[in-house]
């Protein structure tokens, strides 16, 4: 192989492929990125077994097709130290050879042959949704999923898509969040799938890089997997593959209180603030703050033993009788950061009961109370 390629798009793609590949395994194919080359165009693909993506690379200029198989850090920190415009690649035997004006390595890498496949995208079965709505249903969700639970449910983002209609729901049994959207061309039945969270940030990722005039990617939910496709800011696409969680996801619907006699309606940065400020005295001992409801304002107060105590007060329009809950106030920090509208509603049945942050009806954020001591 051998390939005279723009330095900053390759830099890019090969930043993007390195997410993927996995830190630690036995396998030393895992740790590397698999480049292929033809005509003008070069792919990279990386994979730990779980998920999988595939860069297709425009502004390549190849002179001989063929495969190699790099360490994935080493190709990284050669090409992010390097300053010059264009990059040539050549691979020999299991050796590529990287040159630029002032500057030539030569790595060793490993047999492209033993580097596990990985789908390309396929023809039919996709639904189509503009990335920045899928990258706000992702930011609403994603931050809710369980980061270590025996349960393997919620180590991912429950999918579900039907005709126009997508939601997506995390939860890691202390709070949970819905999102709502719109997409095209979903199934006519309801299709309903877990994808891992190293998936989704994965996704988010390349979301952020896609510059096509309607700003769509296309998707496509199967029995075990889900292939996500967008074009590329530098031209080309890449397509990011992943493996489904096994499992069940809980019934996220019972959860959601229906019968809230409670309703406060506050402007979104300021309750974040007063939010923020009360959780400055608090501890991992005495991670709790105290809301209170009467009136027409809120107060936000914590209080520490060996730190002192906060109190912060804001407007608020709130109908029903004086109420009292404890909360964790990462979990209201982290559902108030996503909501884009300048207001919101907070809503309640009693101090035992799980308080709902709504934004619309895109938005839904169930949040267990704490016990204040």
């Amino acid at each position: 192989m051998k390939a005279a390629c723009d330095r900053a798009t390759l830099t890019r793609g090969v930043q993007v492929a390195s997410s993927v590949v996995a830190s630690r395994s036995p396998k030393p194919a895992l740790g590397c990125v698999k480049i292929e080359a033809q005509k003008e165009r070069m792919t990279l693909l990386a994979t730990d077994l779980e998920v999988g993506i595939r860069v297709e690379l425009d502004k390549m200029e190849v002179q001989d097709a063929g495969l190699a198989l790099v360490p994935a850090d080493r190709l990284h920190g050669i090409l992010r130290e390097l300053d010059a415009d264009t990059v040539t690649l050549t691979t020999t035997n299991q050796e590529t050879e990287i040159v630029a004006p002032g500057s030539r390595f030569k790595v060793l890498g490993d047999n492209p042959a033993d580097f596990p496949e990985i789908p390309e995208f396929p023809e039919s079965g996709a639904f189509t949704i503009g990335a920045d709505d899928l990258v706000g249903l992702i930011q609403r969700t994603l931050f809710a999923t369980a980061k270590e639970n025996t349960r393997y449910a919620l180590n991912g983002v429950l999918w579900e898509v039907e005709g126009n209609n997508i939601t997506l729901v995390a939860t890691d049994g202390r709070r949970l969040s819905v999102a709502k959207g719109k997409c095209k061309d979903g199934p006519k039945e309801k299709a309903t799938s877990i994808v891992p969270s190293k998936a989704m940030l994965l996704i988010e990722r390349c979301l952020t890089d896609i510059t096509d005039a309607k700003g769509n990617c296309r998707v496509v939910l199967r029995e075990k997997d889900i292939l996500l496709e967008t074009p590329a800011v530098d031209g080309g696409k890449r397509t990011v593959y992943s493996r489904l969680v096994d499992g069940h996801f809980p019934k996220y619907e019972d959860v959601i209180p229906k019968d809230f006699d409670k309703k406060a309606t506050l402007k979104t940065e300021g309750f974040l603030a007063a939010v923020r400020r009360a959780a400055l005295l608090t501890n991992e001992e005495s991670r709790g703050v105290t809301v209170k409801f009467g009136g027409q304002e809120v107060v936000v107060t914590s209080r520490t033993p060996e730190m002192g105590e906060a109190e912060v007060r804001m407007p608020a329009d709130y109908t029903g009788e004086t109420l009292e809950l404890g909360f964790n106030p990462q979990y209201l920090m982290d559902a108030l950061k996503v909501i884009d509208a300048e207001e919101f509603a907070f809503i309640f049945k009693g101090p035992s009961k799980p308080g709902v942050l709504t934004e619309g009806r895109i938005f839904t954020h169930v949040v267990m109370p704490v016990s204040i001591v």
